[in-house]
C-alpha cells in the first residue's frame, strides 16, 4: 500500500488535481476498536485526508470523523469499516462535479458593478482589490505590505478606521489554503466597514474608536495553491526535501508548539514544522502581535468548517484567566449570527469545542495581551465542508456582520 501511495503522490505533483470519485464519508466510532482502525487509516502518508478533526490522533469515540477518500481506497475502505462493525455513511458521493459547482454565481462585469463580493477571487485578486479600497477610501483605509510569504508573495495587510492609533481589533482570514469561505468573509467584512462609514451609525462609531488591521489572505502561497493546482491544499508551500511539502501555520505559533494535536510528519496535514514560527507568515503575525502588546483587544481569526466559536486553550485541558468573558461575549456573538438565518453556532474553550491542537495563533495572541481571542469556524456544518458554494458567501457574510458587532461593541464599551 505504501508504495501505491508514494506513486500516487508523485503522480499529483506532475498535474493539477482532480478529485472524481472521491468520496468524503462520516465515520460513527463507538468502540477502541473503531479508534484504532481510524489511526490506521491516518497511518498512511495521503492515504485519508481528514476534514473533521484534523487527525487521525483527533478521533475520540462517539465523535463523528469526517475523511476524504480516493476512488480507488473506497471498496477497501468500506470493506474494513463495515468488517469492524463502524457505521458510516457517504457525506460527498463525488467530490469533483461538487468543486465544479462551487462556482454557482455568475460573474458579473467589473466595469458595470463593481468589485464582486458574492465570487470566490484568486490570490492576485485579492490583491489588487486591497490596493483598490484603500485607494478608493484614502481617510479610512491604508494598505500595506504585511511580510513575504515562502514563496515571495506579498501578505497583504488593510489597516481600516480614522486613526491608525487606536485600540486594535485583529482580523485574519486564510490561513489554511481550502478554508475559501474566510478570505472571501474578509473582503466582505472590509467593504461593509468602509461602505457603511457615515451610513450606519454602529459602524461609524466602531470605525471612530477602534482600529481595525486586517489580513485578507494570510497564507499567500498556499491559497493560490489551492487555486492553481490542489483544491484540498490547506498548509504552506514550504520544501521539506521529499514529496511531502508543506506546514499546518495554525501548528507553528510559539503555544506550546510541537504539543497535543499536531504532528512530526512532514507528510501531516497538522505538521508543526522543522522549528517554532518557521513560516515567514508565522513570524509576521507573532512580530505584530508583540510589538502591539497591550494594544490589541480583540484577535479574531477566521476558519472552517462547522459554525463554532473557539477561545483558549486549545493546547492543552486548561482554561484561560478570563474565561467567563470570553464565553459571555462568545455567546451573545453566536446569538446574534443565529438570529439572521438561523445557523448555529455552538462555543467553548478550544479543548472542549473542537480538540486539543497546540501551536494555534488564538492561543498565542491571548497569552501574548489581546484581551478576547476567537477563532470563529464559519459555515457549514459538513454538506459541503470546505466546498462551501458562492451562493452561501453573501448570507454567511451578513450574519456573521452581526457577531461582529457584538465582538467589537463589547471592545467598545470597555473602553469608556
Amino acid at each position: 500500500m505504501k508504495f501505491l501511495i508514494i506513486l500516487s503522490l508523485a503522480a499529483l505533483a506532475l498535474a493539477k488535481v482532480r478529485f472524481d470519485g472521491h468520496q468524503v464519508l462520516s465515520l460513527y466510532p463507538t468502540t477502541r476498536e473503531h479508534i484504532d482502525l481510524i489511526k490506521e487509516f491516518g497511518s498512511y502518508d495521503g492515504f485519508a485526508d481528514f476534514w473533521s478533526p484534523d487527525s487521525a490522533d483527533l478521533a475520540h469515540i462517539d465523535q463523528k470523523i469526517d475523511v476524504r477518500f480516493r476512488k480507488e481506497s473506497l471498496r477497501i475502505v468500506k470493506k474494513k469499516l463495515e468488517a469492524a462493525g463502524m457505521s458510516f455513511e457517504v457525506k460527498i458521493a463525488d467530490m469533483q462535479p461538487l468543486i465544479d459547482s462551487q462556482f454557482d454565481v455568475p460573474r458579473k462585469n467589473k466595469a458595470l458593478f463593481g468589485y464582486d463580493y458574492d465570487v470566490y477571487h484568486t490570490y492576485d485578486e485579492i490583491v489588487q482589490w486591497a490596493n483598490d479600497v484603500a485607494n478608493q477610501y484614502p481617510l479610512l483605509a491604508k494598505y500595506e505590505k504585511f511580510g513575504d510569504s515562502y514563496e515571495g508573495r506579498e501578505i497583504p495587510r488593510l489597516t481600516l478606521g480614522t486613526s491608525a492609533n487606536k485600540p486594535i481589533v485583529l482580523i485574519d482570514c486564510g490561513i489554511h489554503a481550502r478554508e475559501w469561505i474566510s478570505p472571501a468573509f474578509c473582503q466582505c467584512y472590509v467593504n461593509r466597514m468602509l461602505s457603511q462609514y457615515g451610513v450606519d451609525p454602529g459602524v461609524t462609531a466602531a470605525m471612530q474608536s477602534l482600529t481595525f488591521v486586517v489580513l485578507p489572505v494570510l497564507n499567500a502561497d498556499g491559497y493560490a495553491y489551492s487555486h492553481t493546482d490542489d483544491r484540498m491544499w490547506r498548509k504552506t508551500r514550504r520544501d521539506n526535501g521529499g514529496f511531502c511539502k508543506g506546514v499546518d501555520p495554525n501548528r507553528n505559533f510559539d503555544a506550546n508548539w510541537a504539543g497535543p494535536g499536531s504532528s512530526a510528519s512532514p507528510c501531516s496535514e497538522t505538521y508543526y514544522g522543522p522549528s517554532v514560527a518557521s513560516e515567514p507568515l508565522t513570524q509576521a503575525l507573532q512580530n505584530f502581535v508583540l510589538s502591539n502588546k497591550g494594544n490589541i483587544k480583540a484577535y479574531i481569526t477566521f476558519h472552517s468548517y462547522g459554525q463554532v466559536f473557539i477561545y483558549p486553550y486549545s493546547y492543552a485541558v486548561q482554561d484561560a484567566s478570563n474565561k467567563d468573558e470570553l464565553d459571555a461575549v462568545a455567546a451573545n456573538s453566536a446569538a446574534a449570527i443565529e438570529s439572521v438565518n438561523r445557523k448555529a453556532y455552538t462555543y467553548g474553550p478550544g479543548y472542549e469545542s473542537m480538540y486539543l491542537a497546540a501551536g494555534g495563533s488564538d492561543d498565542f495572541s491571548l497569552d501574548q495581551g489581546a484581551t478576547l481571542s476567537y477563532t470563529i469556524e464559519l459555515r457549514d456544518t459538513g454538506r459541503y465542508g470546505f466546498l462551501l458554494p458562492e451562493s452561501q458567501i453573501a448570507d454567511s457574510c451578513t450574519e456573521t456582520y452581526e457577531g461582529m458587532d457584538v465582538i467589537t461593541d463589547y471592545v467598545r464599551n470597555s473602553l469608556i
